[in-house]
């Protein structure tokens, strides 16, 4: 073996190396952030909490989850969001009579239930949509 095999061999060598440990590295980053936000879940919610990622992973939808919510009329949905990157709460909210949903990778799906309907048609939802990095609802047709 000539020096330039044996440079060759050990550059490899060298980069082989430096690639296994940032991959274990991400994945103790992602472990940490998972256990990050479950630990903040828990903690504010109690063994009730729910967390549910969005499509492109970079934030975490938790709530609340309520046993049964057609028994208790004007219930408060109690919900945050936690930015995996960041690694902190970005939003907060407690809404009545509600359901929350990733829309997309920013906005939040927020069905209301009204607690009367006005006709036979009236299912009594109506819906808007959450933008997290706005900080604004978006409703059809307007923006808030």
């Amino acid at each position: 073996m000539n020096f330039k095999d044996l440079l060759f061999t050990m550059c490899l060598l060298l980069l082989m190396s430096g690639c296994g440990p940032n991959k274990q590295l991400a994945q103790v980053a992602t472990s940490s952030s998972k256990q990050m936000y479950q630990l903040i879940a828990h903690k504010k919610y109690g063994e009730n909490a729910e967390c549910f990622l969005n499509p492109n992973l970079s934030y975490v939808l938790c709530q609340k989850r309520n046993p049964d919510t057609q028994l208790i009329p004007n219930q408060l949905i109690e919900f945050f969001v936690y930015d995996i990157q960041k690694q902190k709460i970005i939003y907060e909210d407690k809404i009545a009579n509600a359901e929350i949903t990733w829309h997309n990778n920013t906005q939040l799906l927020i069905t209301n239930q009204r607690g009367y309907i006005t006709g036979p048609t009236d299912t009594g939802k109506w819906t808007y949509l959450f933008d997290l990095l706005t900080k604004k609802k978006i409703t059809p047709g307007k923006t808030q």
